[in-house]
């Protein structure tokens, strides 16, 4: 009704998941390098939360969009399903027709459907959408689905996609054997009101149109006040303001247009209608300790040391752009180039598509499990991993230990040494309560 009036190609707040209209926000970026990392890694396990309409979707499609041959998906919607309709779906998106089979049927075709598919040398995805409407039956046939192995690597990857809720069933305590095999958690947040500019721009421009600022800069606090942040809901919202505005003969989208579309659509603020929502972790840190605090990257240009990073955090971004952790000035870098993703006791290398690509032995990398002393170029720059020393932490930890106890013993300088036992058996139980 609009595009004409507004000189656009097409809708740019349609509600479809279009990766075309994906917006990165530093959040989104993140969360989108690793749903990439998860797809080329196969031994992945992957829990992706968010509130309703933060791009959980979009983010997924927009990850498919760009996976190989070698990689089958298979993608379900889990709507209240039964265990015997949850494997059916599966067996159905791999091209089976089981309706007539029992489900130690259904199991047994699926290993051997998979075991197959390995020795051809594919990667099986296994992507469940809406995936907090799982009860706890089928949460354990998706442990033992995980568990499926072949020398030694596993047969399929899992991504569960869901609402919060799907973070507090995994945090159950009947769920614990499910939680502890999890590779990667993370959790999507809303749109702060600097990025819900930039969104709305973004759509405009995708959308064709020649005047990206088409929404007057008063209007974007009242729509963050409205939408919370969440991406459908400032969809809803601008499209019903540019139509009502079309109606009106407006140029531009006004803090009236916003107030007139919101009324219309019946909202209060979000606040008031959901009530205030905390962020939740955004990575489940016992699932996916950090690499040792001792481990470093050593960015190199012309033989010399320009910086020392330490690898004290999940991911390590690497481009031109300056919000990047590692900043690499010069032109063969792309904006936001790579990766290095610490898990566990290793670091991985993830190239993001960049334009020129990160080598490690004069060969092109995607990803890379680091070893020591290993280096990888980028543009003009070499960056050196040096992996920290398990031992120099235990020592670390237990001259702690050590300086802990010398602190608690000083406190009694005058008691027996028999009280000082006990004093300090208690300490140690205590700890070990703790």
């Amino acid at each position: 009704m609009y595009l004409k009036y507004f000189g656009l190609k097409e809708f740019p707040f349609s509600l479809v998941s279009d990766p075309r209209f994906l917006y990165l926000s530093k959040d989104h970026r993140r969360v989108k390098s690793y749903i990439e990392y998860a797809i080329n890694i196969q031994d992945s396990f992957v829990v992706c939360t968010g509130e309703i309409g933060t791009g959980k979707t979009t983010l997924i499609n927009d990850a498919l969009t760009r996976i190989g041959p070698q990689i089958t998906v298979a993608r379900i919607q889990a709507t209240k399903l039964s265990a015997i309709e949850f494997l059916q779906s599966v067996l159905i998106e791999f091209g089976f027709e089981p309706y007539d089979y029992s489900k130690v049927q259904m199991v047994e075709k699926l290993k051997q459907y998979l075991q197959m598919q390995h020795k051809k040398g594919k990667k099986i995805f296994l992507i469940i959408d809406e995936a907090q409407n799982l009860d706890q039956n089928i949460l354990e046939d998706i442990r033992y689905l995980s568990d499926l192995e072949s020398n030694n690597q596993k047969l399929m990857s899992i991504i569960l996609v869901g609402q919060p809720e799907l973070s507090e069933a995994i945090d159950k305590p009947e769920m614990e054997h499910l939680s502890q095999r999890i590779r990667l958690r993370f959790h999507i947040k809303a749109l702060g009101i600097n990025d819900c500019a930039d969104y709305i721009r973004h759509r405009l421009r995708v959308a064709g149109s020649a005047d990206v600022n088409l929404f007057e800069a008063e209007c974007i606090p009242m729509i963050h006040q409205y939408t919370g942040g969440r991406l459908r809901l400032i969809n809803t919202l601008c499209d019903y303001a540019m139509m009502f505005c079309c109606v009106e003969k407006l140029k531009k989208v006004d803090t009236w247009g916003i107030q007139k579309a919101a009324n219309e659509l019946g909202w209060e603020s979000y606040d008031k209608r959901f009530g205030e929502k905390n962020d939740m972790t955004q990575f489940n840190i016992q699932a996916m300790p950090k690499v040792k605090k001792e481990s470093k990257l050593i960015v190199n240009r012309n033989n010399s040391i320009v910086e020392e990073i330490k690898l004290d955090q999940e991911c390590i971004s690497i481009g031109r752009q300056m919000d990047n952790v590692i900043v690499l000035d010069d032109h063969k870098v792309s904006r936001y180039h790579a990766h290095v993703i610490a898990q566990g006791k290793s670091a991985y290398l993830h190239d993001l598509n960049s334009t020129n690509h990160t080598y490690l032995n004069k060969e092109k990398v995607n990803v890379h499990e680091l070893k020591d002393g290993e280096e990888f170029s980028i543009g003009d720059f070499t960056i050196s991993y040096v992996k920290g020393s398990e031992e120099e932490e235990t020592h670390s930890h237990t001259r702690q230990m050590e300086l802990d106890n010398r602190d608690k013993t000083r406190l009694q300088p005058k008691q027996p040494i028999l009280s000082l036992v006990s004093s300090e058996s208690a300490v140690m139980e205590e700890q070990g309560q703790d």
